[in-house]
């Protein structure tokens, strides 16, 4: 790829992956207080911007590395499309997002079965209280602007990128490109990775347990799966609107459980 198509498509995806690392400023204004000692000093920017930079660096190296590798292995970005050949985005998107809002919705719908049947398990105790509606709505942007376009271009474009790259060269050499087996390999991995990352924000809300541990990284791991399924058969911002979906239902099961919470009190 020349450097100007790499440069540009960086910048692109980049770009667009700071929407979500943005929107984490509300949540790191709220955990101040849970900072090292050795914060609690600093004025909030500075916090703010001392919490950014590790986002920031992980997404340009996770934006770097599947710009240099995503398409070697027939993975595609509609938005780096756009900038190298200059491919519309909408009708390549158009025909696969009812696929992906109903992956999407599916998924929530066995992620809230399980829960039931697992939260028994669990042992949760939660440590803030019961959300409000202001809350709820900043969940929904941070869930679709951080969850579902920069967990996408890290755990997928990146992270999962990167493995199958990984896989291929080391293991398959003499194929043309990676073999199904090495490509779920990625997937698998990555939504395992993806599933693991949930734990530090889990634990500012919750005591961390082993039975609340497994159902997390479980839970997470299978949204992962469809995800990374999405990525590799038809491109990263079909998986973005999935895994948007998904916030999307969880914003509006939580706002029907607080009205009707109101509503009996």
């Amino acid at each position: 790829m020349p450097p100007t198509r790499f440069g540009r498509t960086f910048l692109a995806l980049f770009a667009l992956g700071m929407l979500g690392v943005l929107a984490l400023i509300p949540m790191i204004l709220d955990t101040v207080g849970t900072l090292p000692p050795e914060m609690l000093d600093l004025p909030p920017a500075a916090v703010v911007l001392v919490s950014l930079a590790q986002s920031m660096i992980l997404l340009a190296i996770a934006v770097a590395a599947g710009t240099i590798l995503a398409h070697r292995l027939g993975l595609r970005s509609l938005v780096a499309d756009r900038v190298r050949v200059g491919t519309p985005i909408w009708p390549e998107l158009r025909p696969h997002i009812g696929l992906a809002v109903g992956l999407g919705a599916l998924f929530f719908a066995v992620v809230v079965i399980l829960d039931l049947i697992l939260a028994p398990f669990a042992d949760v105790e939660m440590v803030n209280g019961a959300p409000g509606f202001i809350d709820l709505v900043s969940a929904l942007v941070m869930g679709i602007l951080y969850g579902g376009i920069t967990e996408e271009l890290l755990l997928r474009w990146g992270v999962m990128s990167f493995i199958a790259w990984a896989g291929w060269r080391l293991l398959q050499r003499d194929r043309r490109e990676p073999g199904p087996g090495m490509m779920w390999a990625a997937i698998a991995l990555s939504a395992l990775l993806f599933g693991i990352g949930h734990l530090p924000a889990l634990a500012q809300i919750a005591p961390l347990t082993m039975p609340l541990i497994v159902r997390t990284v479980g839970l997470n791991a299978l949204g992962g799966l469809v995800f990374g399924w999405l990525f590799w058969k038809y491109s990263l911002e079909v998986a973005m609107v999935s895994h948007a979906t998904f916030h999307v239902a969880l914003f509006i099961m939580n706002s029907v459980a607080m009205l009707l919470g109101a509503g009996g009190a």
